[in-house]
Parts: structure tokens; sequence; C-alpha cells
């Protein structure tokens, strides 16, 4: 046996030594003939995986991975690295029956609590993944990436709050990052807390001067920050001076800078610069193309027999559906219709729809939907509504994600009863707005011809629904809201058979009010009229677009 083990181990060396030099078949070489010298060499095993998982061999890499963990079960480098290859493969439930069989043997590893529970999320047991998270910070509460982790889930599962606790807690115990403050400040203007998001901005961009992100956020919040001085520091940096990062907000504070300067055509100059590199250096979970040419055609070709796919749940439920535009101010009708008398949960943007579809669409290589489409779609949908906390025993809920307006026959396919709202704005305001705020998750909002090609699109498919389905849409005009408030908002709420009060109008009034979309600060204001004409003085801009899109003017 010392012979054998001696050998292995020169194997073992020469073969490690290959594996530095890049020489990746002289090592596995080595490293099989080290197994041969002594079957039960682990680091062998182990070293053959990462070179097959590094050639883009999964299987072959979890092969040998099973190999070392049946002779070491409980190494935690073979385990994790057995489990991520399973969460690689889409094999998710047996990286987690991997970290409960240790787990139960050992819950001493916050390690494997934490990869554990980042696990649980990938198959939405978020039940169980809020308790991992909470054991492994309880065992090391000084690893950062627990807390973002952690925050990450309870944002998800709509418990703002805590997630910003969460950050929170981290920040106290002295952990520090980008991410950790951008989080902070994000939820602290979400939950309207102005002061305290200006506070960590500010500490923020002492700590980490040459990030650009942290003076952009800022000055959303206090324009006051838009100096002299600034500007004299960003017109001289070059953009090969600056990560692509802080190029791209060097562009968009240069664009607030022609705002303020009232140059509307260098301010559309910069935001298009800044939206184009944003566009470069960033990756999208569809590409634009899904967007504006799939997505348009997606909508079940009959409703016929539709019935049968309704069970008693669904015919009863009485979701709030609110579509348009981007920017169109689905947000002011989502605040309205929630601060009424009657309980109605905030759903905002919860992409349920959306997910269930694609998700769908990718395990069945992105055939067109049918009628056999809707039992396997209303499932999902139901669980990622219920991940978000929104079907609740005799309460309904409001959904006003973007990519509805496309959706809307399978929306009355599921849920019968829903009520659509659509928010009708004068298009150009809603396309200004897009360039002036960026939808970081939208390959097609980056680019003038793609948005006002999306904005077509919309418009043509909510003419369409109209036709088809009109006692299920009701029409708020966003500029007779903003004008006759009282007198739009009680048609709404009729609409929707839900009792009108003041409250309906003072939703501004509500401390806790949150929201996490591009509105977040103007839903603290009192409905107002200031963005009526605001989009004008862009008009120059785009009156090289209105032959293809009438309705631009």
């Amino acid at each position: 046996m010392i012979g054998s083990g001696s050998t292995a181990n020169s194997f073992m060396s020469e073969g490690t030594q290959h594996l530095s030099a890049k020489n990746f078949f002289a090592a596995k070489t080595c490293f099989l003939q080290a197994i041969e010298a002594d079957a039960n060499e682990c680091e062998a095993f182990f070293l053959l995986s990462w070179i097959a998982h590094t050639e883009n061999q999964p299987q072959v890499a979890c092969e040998y991975l099973k190999k070392a963990n049946i002779i070491q079960p409980f190494n935690k480098k073979y385990l994790s690295g057995l489990a991520s290859i399973y969460s690689q493969l889409g094999e998710f439930h047996k990286a987690i029956e991997l970290y409960e069989g240790f787990l139960r043997m050992d819950s001493s590893q916050a390690e494997i609590f934490y990869n554990y529970a980042c696990t649980l999320t990938k198959v939405n047991e978020l039940g169980s993944a809020f308790e991992a998270f909470q054991k492994a910070l309880s065992l090391d509460p000084n690893q950062l990436p627990y807390y973002m982790a952690f925050g990450q889930l309870l944002y998800h599962i709509n418990q703002y709050r805590d997630a910003l606790n969460v950050y929170l807690s981290a920040l106290s115990k002295g952990l520090k990052s980008e991410g950790l403050y951008q989080n902070i400040a994000k939820l602290h203007t979400d939950f309207g807390e102005l002061d305290e998001s200006k506070g960590i901005l500010l500490e923020a961009s002492g700590i980490y001067p040459n990030n650009l992100a942290f003076i952009y956020r800022l000055s959303t919040l206090d324009p006051q920050v838009l100096t002299a001085s600034l500007l004299d520091t960003l017109n001289k940096h070059t953009d090969e001076s600056l990560s692509p990062d802080n190029q791209f907000y060097r562009y968009w504070l240069l664009s607030k800078f022609s705002d303020k300067e009232h140059s509307a055509n260098n301010e559309m100059a910069y935001l298009e610069k800044a939206h184009s590199l944003f566009k470069e250096i960033n990756t999208f979970a569809f590409d634009k193309d899904f967007y504006l040419r799939s997505l348009p055609k997606l909508g079940l070709p009959t409703l016929q027999n539709i019935q049968t796919h309704h069970n008693d749940a669904s015919k009863a439920l009485e979701p709030i559906f609110i579509v348009g535009i981007p920017r169109c101010g689905s947000t002011l009708l989502e605040n309205i219709i929630v601060s009424g008398s009657e309980s109605v949960l905030k759903g905002e943007e919860t992409g349920a729809i959306f997910h269930a579809v694609t998700n769908h669409l990718q395990q069945n290589n992105f055939e067109k939907l049918d009628q056999n489409s809707l039992p396997g779609i209303k499932e999902q949908i139901e669980a990622l509504y219920q991940s978000a906390n929104l079907l609740q025993e005799k309460t309904r809920f409001t959904d006003k994600s973007l990519e509805n307006i496309f959706l809307i026959d399978l929306i009355l396919a599921i849920y019968p009863k829903a009520k659509i709202i659509y928010c009708d704005r004068t298009p150009l305001a809603s396309v200004v707005s897009i360039m002036k705020n960026n939808m970081v998750t939208l390959p097609w909002a980056h680019n003038v011809n793609d948005i006002l090609e999306y904005v077509d699109n919309s418009l043509i498919a909510i003419e369409k629904w109209h036709d088809l389905y009109s006692e299920s849409i009701h029409t708020v005009k966003y500029e007779n809201l903003v004008t006759e408030p009282e007198a739009e908002s009680k048609k709404l709420m009729a609409f929707c058979g839900l009792e009108w009060n003041e409250s309906c109008l003072n939703f501004h009034n509500n401390k806790d009010i949150m929201s996490k979309t591009a509105s977040h600060i103007q839903v603290r204001d009192k409905i107002n009229q200031d963005a009526l004409t605001a989009f004008q003085k862009y008009k120059p801009f785009f009156d090289q677009y209105t032959t293809k899109y009438p309705w631009l003017n």
C-alpha cells in the first residue's frame, strides 16, 4: 500500500505541474494513472472534473465528482462542486438532495447553508431558502454575499423593509461594497426616504469617488449636485480614461446638464450615446427581436372552448391588470386603485404572465401558444403570483407588468373576470420618458428606432384587444386624469367594482407607500399637470420619424 500511495502521489505531482501549464491532456493522463495506482485518490477525480468542466463537458465533470463525493461525502469542496454542476445541468433537486444529506450530518457549515439557500431559490422553494439564509448568517455573520443574496430574496417576495434591514445590518458590521450601497439607496428611495438615500449616496461617493453611478443617482434626488465643478470634471474626462460603466454615467450626467441648459437636442444626443453604450456592455434575458417580432404575435389563435381551462379558483379571481406603453402613468393608476377603502394588493411589475409564457416557450422550442399550452402556463403563473404573496383569500391584486399589453387574450383565458385598465398617454410623452429613464432589463429601450417600433406594436395590440374584448377593458386618458382626477378616478374605481373615496387621490400622504418602478419619486407627489407638456420641447428631434409613425404628431 505504501508503494501504491507513493506512486499515486508522484502522478498527482506531475499532473498538477501539467495542469499549471494548461497542458490538459498530459494532466488527465497523470491523474488517471494516479487513480489506477490508488482508486481512492479523491483529488485526482476532482481535478479531472475541473478539466472536464473547463472543456465544457459538464456530464463528464459530474461523473468524476460523483466518485470523489462517494469516497469523501463530507468534503465541502467536492460536494459544492458536484452541486454546482447539477445546477448547471438544471438538475437542481439533485443539488438540493446533496446539501440536505450533508446538513443532516453536519449543520455547522455556513457556506453549505448559503449554497443550499441559493439553490432553493432557483426552484422557488422560497420558504426553505429564507430559513437557510438565516441559518448561514447566524453561523457566519461576516459574509457580505450572504446578506446580498438574502436581501435579494426578500426583495423578490415583496418584503422590502426586511430586505433593507438585511442590507443595513451588513453595513453596520462594517461590510461594504458598491452594490450594497446602491441597494440601500434604492430601497430608501423606493420608500420615499429621500434624505436617507441622499446620505447613503454621499457616503458611497466619498468611499468610491471613481464610481460616477453614485453621483448620477444623487442627481436624480437632488439637482443641486449638478454644479459647474462637476461639469468641469466630466468634460475633462475622456472615454479612454473611464471604464465603460463610468462612460455610461458620464453621458447620462451630461444629458442632465444639457436639460438644465434647455438644450433638448444636446440632451437627446447624450442620451443616445448613453443608451447605446448601456446596450453594448450589458446582456439581457431576451434579445430585442423577441420583444419586437415574437412577443406581439404570441396571442392565442382562438378562445373557443376556453372555459375548460378554468378551475373554480381562477373563475372567481378578479385581478386588475394595468397596461399601456411604458412610462404612461400606470404607477399613478395603480396607487389610486390600492389606496381605496377596500384591500387590493399592489403587485407592481410582477412579470408573472410574461415569465410563465417565456418559460413555456423555452421548454417547447419557442413554438406558438395554443390551447394545449394553457394548463402548464396557468400553473406557472399561479406559482409566481404565490411567491409574490399576491394570492391571498378574498383579496384582489394588481399587476402592471409592461409586456401584458400583448397577452390580454391569455389573461382573459385564465382569469375571465379580470379587469384590464389601459392607460392612454400621448405616445411621444412616453417615448421621451423612456429615453430619459434607463429601463435596465429591456433590450428595446436603448435605441430610438427600437423604442418607436415597440410603441407602435403596443398601439396596434391595444386597438385589437379593444375590438375583441371591449367589455373587459377600461381606458383612462392620462391627460384627463391629471386635469380631472376626481371624475376620472371615480370611473376607474367603478369599472374595477371598487368603492371610491378621497383616499384614492391622497396616496401621496401615505408614508408606507412603496414603489420599485422608475416612478418611485413621482409617486410621492400629489396628482399634478407638470408632465402634460414637458415632452413638447423634444418634438423637433422626432420630426424625422413622423412619416413612419404618424402618431408622433
